[in-house]
């Protein structure tokens, strides 16, 4: 490896620890939370009429999660019980690549993976860049800064499996689909 190559590898650590010591990790966990509570408000909106018929219980309970940079938190997961079948809501967490949230929904038949996404995102979405002369590498970097800390607004969506990776929205008939997908096959 050469020095300069080398000198371009501290820098650009550098500048990694720099983001990272940036980042408010405890307001990144808090807002995960929040996040967590007006997903499960949503769900039990979609269970309400089969909870009011006692077709289906809900109960909530803590899970310990434990992140690089966030450390151990507790949050909160649903349980939903369908006459012998059971399925959870059990979050992930707030620190994963590509979403500042996930949850999964498990049941005997599988998982369905539940993100936070941006609201127009319909697949995932990256960022490359390449500076093939010294007087580009600023402004590559500049471009990559402003896409990361772009404003983004956030709402839970389902992931589909790859390799043709897409976001479904979050509404009544795509959590039925998941939840009879993981109960059902």
């Amino acid at each position: 490896m050469s020095l300069t190559a080398f000198r371009d590898f501290v820098e650009q650590e550098k500048t990694v620890a720099i983001r990272k010591k940036s980042i408010d990790w405890e307001q990144k966990k808090r807002t995960y939370l929040e996040q967590l509570e007006k997903l499960y408000k949503s769900v039990e909106k979609f269970l309400h009429e089969f909870i009011e018929s006692e077709s289906v219980q809900i109960e909530k309970d803590v899970v310990t999660i434990d992140e690089e940079y966030i450390g151990k938190y507790e949050a909160p997961c649903l349980l939903i019980h369908i006459y012998g079948r059971h399925a959870n809501l059990m979050p992930v967490g707030a620190n994963i690549i590509g979403t500042p949230g996930r949850v999964d929904l498990k049941g005997i038949m599988g998982t369905v993976r539940i993100i936070l996404a941006d609201k127009k995102a319909k697949i995932p979405e990256a960022f490359a860049s390449i500076a093939w002369l010294p007087e580009d590498k600023k402004r590559a970097q500049e471009d990559a800064e402003e896409w990361m800390t772009r404003k983004r607004n956030y709402v839970w969506k389902i992931i589909t499996e790859p390799p043709n990776i897409r976001f479904v929205e979050l509404d009544q008939d795509s959590f039925f689909s998941s939840l009879m997908e993981v109960l059902n096959g």
